[in-house]
């Protein structure tokens, strides 16, 4: 005999927690895609911001593009920053940092060119290095050069890099207050840096008289990226000049 139970069953589910939900643009920036290959295959600087966003409170990453060869010099610097950075290596060879990597920096690390031999032809590594800019005041950056002999620092070029939209951001700290296109900080305070870490005053140990090396720009680029920073922003202005002009 069969016997067949027709009464509901009752079943208790969990509590289901409150869905989270990603916030929609606000039109303030309007969303991008690149591939980080072809961007930086035209890149001329060393840590070049990817997107055109880089005010309080955004995500901004920065390629790098290292290369080896027989005239390859890149120095060697320490670099500090109060927002943190994030590292990401997109492809590398005979490099320290493998393809695929991904690492948190410290406040405070060092920065060279990341290869094993930097005069070796074929080595190379493509990177991101990722920060999100503050929305408080605050946001500071400082390079630091060494003594290649007794170790003791040489210069340390402090700086404040307050994005636009923090509470201490200066319009004229990196350029004029009407640039359409902002300079990035760690590229003008690069600039800043060599130009202080090559005179002869520093570059000259004040702890034990050893004459350190030159730092050459030319693997890194900054002072390219500043001054064609500086150039469209002036040609930007003129033609906005020009068309006052003609349209009356």
């Amino acid at each position: 005999m069969t016997i067949v139970d027709d009464s509901p069953s009752v079943v208790t589910l969990p509590e289901i927690a409150p869905t989270r939900h990603v916030q929609p643009p606000t039109g303030e920036r309007e969303p991008l895609k690149v591939s980080v290959f072809e961007r930086m295959s035209k890149s001329n600087a060393q840590l070049m911001p990817i997107f055109p966003y880089d005010d309080a409170g955004t995500m901004v990453p920065c390629g790098a593009v290292l290369y080896g060869g027989e005239d390859r010099f890149h120095g060697h610097f320490f670099h500090w920053n109060t927002v943190s950075e994030l590292l990401v290596a997109w492809g590398s060879s005979d490099a320290m940092i493998a393809t695929g990597s991904l690492m948190a920096t410290q406040p405070f690390h060092g920065v060279n060119s990341f290869l094993r031999d930097e005069k070796k032809e074929g080595a190379f590594a493509l990177v991101t290095i990722t920060q999100r800019q503050s929305s408080d005041a605050g946001q500071k950056e400082a390079l630091t050069a060494k003594c290649e002999k007794c170790k003791k620092d040489i210069i340390k070029y402090e700086y404040d890099s307050a994005p636009q939209g923090a509470p201490d951001f200066d319009p004229t700290a990196f350029g004029d207050a009407d640039d359409e296109f902002r300079q990035f900080s760690t590229q003008w305070g690069g600039v800043e840096f060599v130009k202080q870490r090559n005179s002869d005053e520093v570059r000259t140990c004040q702890h034990c008289g050893h004459e350190n090396y030159l730092f050459d720009l030319k693997a890194w680029g900054w002072d390219r990226l500043v001054n064609q920073t500086k150039v469209s922003n002036a040609a930007f202005h003129a033609l906005k000049n020009s068309a006052k002009e003609v349209l009356g």
